[in-house]
């Protein structure tokens, strides 16, 4: 990853996403770079010949707007997080870098509640019924209680998972909706890149060390 060609192959790829704005990898693949006669998928195969090394393009991301991104590790975590604000200044644009650095130390499977998709809403919900179900404490317990204990625990999953929900890991009395909300910012959507996500299971804790990093 450090070889001078590959990471010049990679800025172009990416040049190539912020100026042709392809639907999808094929797209990205198939598109003609910067006028060369040669696509992308043309420039991959030319790489892996000459640096001897497989690569595949596996995925991208692609914001508009009031963009700000993180690397850490020399590219092992990769954030980039698109904002809304009236002033992106110095103070907005350091406000979400320390929610990309958050990200990266969090991995927050969401944006918000509203971005959690129905079907995984549902899998928690069953899950913390026959959790409650199983539990001697609550099992007897009347429906309408039984339903205000859901309404909670599904709560603290949004406190968990969605990354405006949770405690903002510089300060931990705010959550980083209010953390955001108070230097007049507003996240719109964030990308979480992890070297190897997808294909193979990974133990390493980043949380800690990043959140060690950012105190």
């Amino acid at each position: 990853a450090k070889n001078e060609e590959f990471q010049e192959l990679v800025k172009n790829i990416a040049s190539q996403v912020i100026t042709s704005n392809p639907a999808d990898v094929d797209a990205l693949l198939a598109s003609e770079f910067a006028g060369s006669g040669a696509t992308i998928k043309d420039m991959l195969t030319e790489k892996i010949a000459k640096i001897g090394e497989n690569m595949n393009l596996r995925r991208f991301a692609r914001f508009d707007g009031n963009v700000v991104g993180y690397i850490h590790m020399g590219g092992r975590i990769g954030v980039m997080v698109n904002v809304e604000c009236a002033d992106f200044n110095d103070e907005a644009k350091e406000a979400a870098r320390d929610v990309a650095m958050h990200i990266a130390a969090m991995n927050p499977a969401y944006l918000d509640e509203a971005s959690v998709p129905a079907e995984d809403l549902e899998k928690e919900k069953h899950f913390i019924l026959a959790q409650m179900k199983e539990d001697p404490k609550s099992a007897n317990k009347p429906e309408n209680i039984l339903e205000k204990m859901l309404t909670g625990k599904i709560n603290k999953f949004f406190e968990q998972n969605c990354v405006t929900k949770q405690a903002f890991v510089k300060d931990d009395s705010l959550s980083v909706e209010k953390f955001l909300a108070a230097k007049g910012v507003k996240l719109v959507d964030f990308v979480r890149f992890e070297k190897g996500e997808g294909l193979e299971k990974k133990a390493d804790d980043f949380a800690a060390e990043v959140a060690s990093m950012m105190k």
